[in-house]
C-alpha cells in the first residue's frame, strides 16, 4: 500500500488537472482514449490541446519576462497584489520555496503546469498512429509538430529551473515506485535531448504556413529552425556554458549537473543553426518589416515616423507581416492594449474615456538604454549633453527638427531630446507625440501630457496609470480607435515568439563569439539599425563615440550586440531571459528602479528622478525554486541551486 501511495503522489507531478480555459479533451480512461483517436476530427482537437500549453506572452500575470525584470513596473502594491501579479513580486524579491511564485512546475500562482503539457504530448504521440481516417503524411506531420512542442516545453522549463528531468515517455499507471522518482539530468543532456527531438521532427514539418488564416501559429520547418537557433545560442551562453557557480550541484551519482568547462564549439553549432534558420526564413519570403504609409494620408509622413512605425508594426501587425516567424495566436494583445499598454486618452477630445489606462510602465532605467540619434549610447556620445540629461528644456515653437516627436513649445526633460527613432517608437512620455491612424490632422499624431491635469495624467484614474511616467507605445497598434463614451476598439494582434530581427541579432551574437568582429556580423547588425534610420555600427562609433575602437574587439562588439538586443527587442519578453543567459542579471537587476515624480504638477517637480524600488538579485535567483511539497513527493529530486 505504501508503494502504491508513493507512486500516486509522484504521478501527481505529471497528471494533475490543469488548463481550464481551453478545450480539455484529455481522456480519463482507456475507452475514452480510444475514442479520442478514433477519427481525425477528435485527434485534431487533441493536437490543439498540445498547442494550448504554449505560455501566453500577453498574459501579464503569467509571463515572467514582462514584469520580473527591469523593463516594466506597476504603480502600487495596493492596486496590484501578489496573488494576482506574481511576476512583479518576483522582481521585488518575493520568490520563495514554500509557495513559489509563477510556479510552472506544479501549475500554481498563475504558472502553467508544463509537465502536464509534456504528458499530453506523449499521449498524443503514443496514439496518433491509431487514427484510421488520416494519411500517413498527415500523421507524420502532426507527430512532428507535437515532438517539437514537447521539446519546446522542456526548453521553457530548463530556462526556469535549470537541469530538469527528461520525460520522453509517460509513466505507466502501475509502474514500480522505484522507477517513478525522476531526477534532474545534466544541463548538457537536457539540451541534447531537446535538439535531437527537434531534429527528429524537422523532415516531416511543413516548410512554411500554406494557409495563413488557419495555420498561422502552427509549427513549420522555419519555426523549428528559428527556435532551435535560439535554443543553441542559449546553450552556448555563459549561464549554461562553463558555469562554475554551482560546483556542488551534483546528482545522486556525483555527476555535475552544470558543466563548468567552457566549450567554444557550442557557439560554432549555434552559428550554423542561426545561418540555416535565416536562409530558411528568407527563402519563404521573410524580411524586416518596413511600413508603407497609406496612400490616402493628408501629408506624407517624415522618414523618422516611417522608421518608428516600422518597428511598431513589426510587433503589432497581424496581417501579411513578413517579419513574424512564430506567433501564439491564443495570446492576443487585444484587451491589454487599452488598460495596460495605452495611456488614458491620448485624444484630448475623449479625455473622459476611461477604457484606457496604461498601467504597465516602462522604467526610467529602460529609457536610458536607447541610443542618441547618432546611434551610440547617450553616455558615450561626444555630441550629446549627458551631464544635463535631467535638466529641463523647451521644445522650439513652430517647425523644427523636434516637432514630430515632441510637443512644440512644451517643457520636458533633456533625456527626451535627440534620441534615436526606436526611443520614440517604443516609448510614450510627457511632452511626446503619439502617431495613430484615427487622428486626421496633418501628421496623424496626438500630444501626450502626463502631468496632473493632462490628457494622459496619472490623476485621471485611481488604478490605471503609469507609475513611472512612461507607457509602452511599441505594444500599441496604430489601428486602435478611441471613441465617445468609453468606446475603444483595439486592433488584435498575436504575441510574437520569434521574429526575423531577433534571429538576425542571435546570428550576429554567435558569429562574434566564434571569430570576433567580421563583415558578416556588421551586415546583420547594420540591417537592424538601418531600418531605424541609424548609420552602421563602425560609422557611428567612429564618428560619435568616446570609445571609437569598441567595435574592433570581440569584447567591445559583444557589449554593442547586447545593447542592440535590449533596444530592438525592448518589451518583447526577451531582455529578462537574455540577462540571465548572459549572467548579467546580478549587475543589471541590482540597481534601483527609477521613474518620474508623477503626481507633481510643475515641470520642475514632475521631472525629479524618483527611486520606486531598490532590488536585490542573488546568484540563486537565476533559477526558480521547486516547492517544498514537490520535494516531499519525490525524495530524489534536488532543490534548485542555492535555494
Amino acid at each position: 500500500m505504501k508503494k502504491i501511495l508513493k507512486t500516486l503522489l509522484i504521478l501527481e507531478l505529471f497528471m494533475c488537472i490543469g488548463c481550464d480555459d481551453y478545450m480539455d479533451i484529455v481522456p480519463d480512461n482507456i475507452a475514452e482514449l480510444d475514442q479520442a483517436f478514433s477519427m481525425r476530427s477528435s485527434a485534431e482537437k487533441f493536437l490543439f490541446t498540445c498547442y494550448s500549453w504554449i505560455p501566453r506572452g500577453y498574459d501579464l500575470q503569467s509571463n515572467p519576462a514582462l514584469l520580473a525584470g527591469d523593463e516594466m513596473w506597476l504603480n502600487s502594491t495596493t492596486n496590484f497584489n501578489q496573488a494576482d501579479w506574481p511576476a512583479w513580486y518576483i522582481a521585488m524579491g518575493g520568490q520563495n520555496t514554500n509557495s513559489p511564485l509563477l510556479n510552472y512546475w506544479d501549475g500554481n500562482s498563475h504558472g502553467l503546469k508544463l509537465w502536464r503539457g509534456i504528458r499530453e504530448c506523449n499521449i498524443f504521440l503514443e496514439n496518433i498512429n491509431d487514427v484510421q481516417d488520416m494519411t500517413q503524411d498527415e500523421i507524420d506531420m502532426w507527430t512532428a509538430e507535437v515532438k517539437f512542442l514537447k521539446a519546446y516545453y522542456h526548453y521553457y522549463l530548463l530556462r526556469m529551473y535549470g537541469p530538469i528531468p527528461i520525460i520522453d515517455e509517460n509513466i505507466q499507471t502501475f509502474e514500480d515506485p522505484e522507477n517513478v522518482n525522476y531526477e534532474r539530468e545534466p544541463i548538457d543532456d537536457v539540451f541534447a535531448y531537446i535538439f535531437n527531438t527537434i531534429d527528429e521532427a524537422m523532415p516531416f514539418l511543413m516548410e512554411s504556413v500554406r494557409q495563413p488564416t488557419t495555420e498561422t501559429g502552427r509549427v513549420t520547418q522555419v519555426v523549428a529552425k528559428a527556435m532551435k537557433a535560439e535554443m543553441m545560442v542559449t546553450a552556448a551562453s555563459p549561464l549554461y556554458n562553463g558555469n562554475s557557480d554551482y560546483p556542488n550541484y551534483l546528482d545522486a551519482n556525483g555527476t555535475a549537473l552544470f558543466n563548468a568547462n567552457y566549450d567554444s564549439e557550442k557557439w560554432g553549432v549555434a552559428v550554423e543553426a542561426c545561418r540555416e534558420a535565416i536562409m530558411a526564413a528568407e527563402a519563404v519570403g521573410k524580411s524586416l518589416y518596413r511600413w508603407t504609409p497609406p496612400s490616402n494620408m493628408i501629408t506624407t509622413p517624415q522618414e523618422s515616423t516611417i522608421n518608428q512605425m516600422s518597428l511598431r508594426q513589426a510587433v503589432t501587425e497581424r496581417q501579411n507581416n513578413p517579419e513574424s516567424i512564430w506567433v501564439n495566436n491564443r495570446s492576443s494583445a487585444f484587451g491589454q492594449q487599452g488598460i495596460a499598454f495605452m495611456p488614458r486618452s491620448i485624444d484630448p477630445e475623449h479625455i473622459d474615456n476611461n477604457s484606457t489606462g496604461g498601467y504597465l510602465a516602462p522604467t526610467l532605467n529602460m529609457a536610458m538604454k536607447f541610443y542618441s540619434d547618432n546611434g551610440v549610447p547617450i553616455d558615450e556620445d561626444i555630441t550629446w549633453d549627458y551631464e544635463n540629461r535631467f535638466e529641463l528644456r523647451d521644445v522650439p515653437l513652430g517647425e523644427s527638427e523636434y516637432q514630430y516627436d515632441l510637443i512644440p513649445g512644451y517643457t520636458t526633460v533633456g533625456l527626451h531630446f535627440d534620441r534615436e527613432d526606436r526611443f520614440y517608437g517604443s516609448l510614450s512620455f510627457d511632452g511626446g507625440r503619439y502617431y495613430m491612424s484615427d487622428n486626421n490632422d496633418d501628421n496623424n499624431s496626438y500630444s501626450t501630457n502626463y502631468r496632473p491635469g493632462g490628457n494622459t495624467a496619472a490623476t485621471n484614474s485611481p488604478t490605471s496609470y503609469s507609475g513611472t511616467g512612461y507607457t509602452p507605445k511599441k505594444l500599441v497598434s496604430y489601428y486602435n480607435v478611441i471613441g465617445d463614451q468609453g468606446s475603444f476598439t483595439p486592433y488584435a494582434y498575436p504575441f510574437t515568439i520569434m521574429r526575423l530581427g531577433n534571429l538576425y541579432l542571435l546570428y550576429a551574437e554567435a558569429l562574434n563569439e566564434v571569430d570576433g568582429p567580421s563583415e558578416e556580423v556588421f551586415q546583420y547588425l547594420d540591417a537592424i539599425r538601418e531600418r531605424s534610420g541609424l548609420e552602421g555600427v563602425r560609422e557611428s562609433w567612429d564618428s560619435y563615440s568616446r570609445f571609437p575602437n569598441k567595435p574592433d574587439t570581440k569584447e567591445g562588439l559583444r557589449e554593442i550586440i547586447r545593447r542592440e538586443r535590449t533596444i530592438e527587442l525592448a518589451f518583447e519578453s526577451q531582455r529578462f531571459w537574455d540577462l540571465k543567459r548572459w549572467k548579467l542579471a546580478q549587475s543589471e537587476l541590482n540597481t534601483p528602479i527609477y521613474g518620474w515624480d508623477i503626481l507633481q504638477s510643475s515641470s520642475q517637480t514632475y521631472y525629479r528622478r524618483t527611486v520606486l524600488y531598490s532590488r536585490t538579485f542573488t546568484l540563486r535567483d537565476y533559477f526558480w525554486p521547486i516547492s517544498l511539497n514537490e520535494l516531499r513527493r519525490n525524495d530524489e529530486l534536488l532543490q534548485s541551486p542555492l535555494w
